[in-house]
Order: C-alpha cells, then sequence, then structure tokens
C-alpha cells in the first residue's frame, strides 16, 4: 500500500510539472552565464521555462566591477535589468568588467559621419594632443526618466553634429567613439587664455571627455526645457563615485601618454562659457 501511495505522488508531481511546463515538448531552456565577476538573477545554469515565455533577468556586479552588456538575445543589452523571451536552448552571458575600463562604443568606433565624410586627423598628429576638455551630456531632453542608456549616445552625436573620445557612463565603464589621434568634434567655438591658435580651433588640441550626468535646474531649463527638467529624478542630477573613479583613472592614462599637463584640463564652459555650462556646478574638481 504504501509503494502504491508513493507511485500515485510521483504520478500526480510529474503531471503537475508537465502542466506547468505545457508538457516537454514545449519546454525550453535559459542558461545563464558570467564573464567577469558578478552575479545574475537567474542565478548562473540552466533553468526551464515553457517555451516563449519572458523572463525578467537582472545583473548585479561584484564590488569594482561594472555591468557591460550581455551576449545573447534580450530586450536591452546595455540594461542592467531586461528581459529574454526563453525559446529553444536560450543561453544569455552577463559581462562584468573592472570599474574604469575602456571599451569599444556600442556599434564600434566613429571613424565616418553620418555624412559620410571621415573624421579627420589631427593635422600634427598625436603631438597636437596639449589639452582635455570635460563635457557632460545626457538624453534628458527626450528621455528625461531614462536618459542615460548608452546606446543612445551615437544617435544623439549625430542629431547634433558632434562626437566625442570618451564618455563615462554612470557605473564607471569609459566607452570610446573616437581615436585619440582624430579630430572629434566636441569643443565647438571658444577661446582659452588668450591663445589664437586655440580660438574656435580646440577640437584640434583637446581629448574630448564626456560624462553622463545632469546639472541643476538653472543649468538644464535653458538647454532642455523646463518640461524635461521637471521631469528628471534627483538621483538622476551630478555625478556618481563610480564616474569620478572612472574619470580620475582615464585622465593619469592620457595625461601619461601624451604629457598633458594638469592645468590644460579643463571644462568645456571654461572654454565658452556664454553659452556652455558644463560639467556644471554638481561637479566636484576636487575628485580628480
Amino acid at each position: 500500500m504504501k509503494n502504491w501511495s508513493a507511485l500515485v505522488c510521483c504520478i500526480l508531481l510529474t503531471a503537475t510539472l508537465t502542466g506547468c511546463l505545457g508538457g516537454t515538448e514545449n519546454s525550453s531552456s535559459l542558461t545563464m552565464t558570467v564573464a567577469g565577476s558578478g552575479t545574475t538573477v537567474p542565478a548562473e545554469g540552466e533553468h526551464r521555462y515553457r517555451a516563449g515565455t519572458v523572463v525578467e533577468i537582472a545583473a548585479h556586479p561584484a564590488d569594482g566591477w561594472a555591468f557591460a552588456y550581455w551576449e545573447g538575445e534580450v530586450a536591452d543589452p546595455y540594461a542592467a535589468v531586461t528581459a529574454a523571451a526563453v525559446t529553444n536552448q536560450h543561453e544569455v552571458q552577463a559581462v562584468f568588467v573592472p570599474t574604469g575600463s575602456v571599451v569599444e562604443a556600442p556599434g564600434g568606433m566613429i571613424y565616418r559621419r553620418q555624412d559620410g565624410s571621415p573624421v579627420q586627423e589631427r593635422p600634427g598628429g598625436p603631438e597636437d594632443i596639449e589639452f582635455i576638455m570635460i563635457h557632460a551630456m545626457s538624453d534628458a531632453a527626450h528621455n528625461p526618466t531614462n536618459p542615460y542608456r548608452i546606446q543612445r549616445i551615437r544617435q544623439i552625436f549625430q542629431q547634433y553634429g558632434v562626437e566625442s573620445h570618451y564618455v563615462v557612463g554612470r557605473q564607471g565603464i569609459v566607452y570610446q567613439f573616437v581615436e585619440d589621434t582624430l579630430e572629434a568634434r566636441h569643443a565647438g567655438q571658444g577661446s582659452w587664455r588668450g591663445d589664437p591658435r586655440l580660438t574656435n580651433n580646440m577640437n584640434r588640441y583637446a581629448v574630448g571627455i564626456e560624462l553622463l550626468g545632469i546639472g541643476t535646474d538653472a543649468e538644464m531649463i535653458p538647454v532642455i526645457g523646463s518640461a524635461a527638467n521637471s521631469a528628471v529624478r534627483p538621483e538622476d542630477r551630478g555625478y556618481t563615485a563610480a564616474q569620478y573613479s572612472a574619470l580620475r583613472d582615464l585622465l593619469a592614462l592620457l595625461k601619461a601618454r601624451y604629457e598633458v599637463p594638469e592645468e590644460n584640463i579643463l571644462g568645456h564652459a571654461d572654454y565658452d562659457p556664454g553659452r556652455k555650462w558644463d560639467p556644471g556646478e554638481l561637479f566636484d574638481w576636487n575628485q580628480l
């Protein structure tokens, strides 16, 4: 009798499980893996779902690491929390990199502009690099509640006819968009300390670094309008500790590589104070 009861329980359990999964013929697997140091939800390993199930997945970096992107089919490959529609043998890998790592920009490096024209070499090559200019940017004008999606940056550059060599993300990853030796359009019009070489010509001499950040109300309203500004979350203003750490590492690398003196690190507003605000009042220069 006991053996019969055990058999009935086994049959009921099997029926329940196959009912949840729609039968083994409708079952698919989601295999989660990790590159670098961090964890995922669901955890690493194989998980079974009914075919077509949409599963929320999340990446959590270890201390000193940052989430970079997902390998595999997901809704948003650069969002730490996203979704995957499970079909067949679905594999997804979370890629983590040490904070401050320089990685290639989503979509690759920019060598040609939207009109097909090439990004020009600096006339004097690497010897032209004498300055580093710090900027701030975001997608707050169009997406004030989600202003820091790294895959939007290329479109923003194209929209405004600009480029920058580096973009520092909120989690401390440095994305390189343009080679140092190319003359990215980031400085625009301006002047510096009366040097005629630099008037409206800083692009030739400076590496541009964009920080993903949003300034104060007074700084942003003239740029993005009051409606978009009012939708920005307080925690999205200013800059993160991970960004400062990554920026320090990047500045040390560039200063050593091109022998840039400390006094030649400036903000965009220093070069064009009449029009530009960035990196703004919320940027702490003492962190460099």
